[in-house]
């Protein structure tokens, strides 16, 4: 039941940031002895690895418009990578618990990627550059309490986890209705204004 729950809040972080909670786990799981965390993971090789793409995916998450470019390349990655880490985790105990959990990982990753590259979408658009760096900084924030707790406290991660997928699919589905409502309104106002034929 714990690798289930470590798996819902982990696939959550690997939506916004995969690198980093892989990276995470196998840190914890070598300096920790946590017992949920597969040796794979632990390995110095994919530790170094995976603390280079962390490094590489915080700084393109802070450039304007590349990050939505950045979240387009990773609608496959993130997804993928809570997906490994579910697997890896119910692995432990059986197959089908390790495909249960894949499963699971893979579509909390893909909901908190979906909220994620959504709402980055629509602040790239707004006339200042500030919220970009607020808006990520927040999601650092975010992934960091939620990649601690998905270690020490599973039960606690998955419960936010889920309540931050409900959370960021309505956000993302108001978005995308609005933006839609808006492209309708441009539309009228065009052709209310479109010169009339003789």
């Amino acid at each position: 039941m714990e690798a289930l729950m470590m798996t819902l809040g982990s696939g959550w972080v690997s939506g916004v940031r995969p690198y980093f909670m892989i990276f995470l786990l196998g840190l914890s799981g070598r300096l920790f002895g946590i017992e949920e965390v597969p040796a794979v993971l632990q390995r110095t090789d994919l530790l170094v690895i995976a603390g280079i793409l962390l490094v590489v995916d915080f700084a393109a998450d802070k450039i304007a418009y590349f990050d939505s470019f950045w979240d387009a390349l990773h609608t496959v990655v993130r997804p993928i990578a809570g997906g490994a880490i579910g697997y890896l985790l119910g692995g432990e105990t059986s197959t089908t618990a390790a495909i249960v959990m894949a499963v699971l990982g893979a579509a909390a990753a893909f909901g908190a990627h979906t909220a994620k590259s959504t709402a980055r979408a629509a602040v790239n658009v707004s006339p200042e550059p500030v919220s970009n760096a607020l808006v990520s900084a927040g999601e650092d924030a975010a992934v960091l309490l939620m990649g601690v707790l998905a270690v020490a406290l599973p039960a606690l991660a998955a419960v936010l986890a889920l309540l931050l997928l409900a959370a960021g699919l309505y956000l993302a589905h108001r978005l995308h209705r609005s933006f839609r409502n808006l492209r309708a309104r441009l539309r009228e106002a065009r052709a209310r204004h479109a010169p009339v034929p003789e």
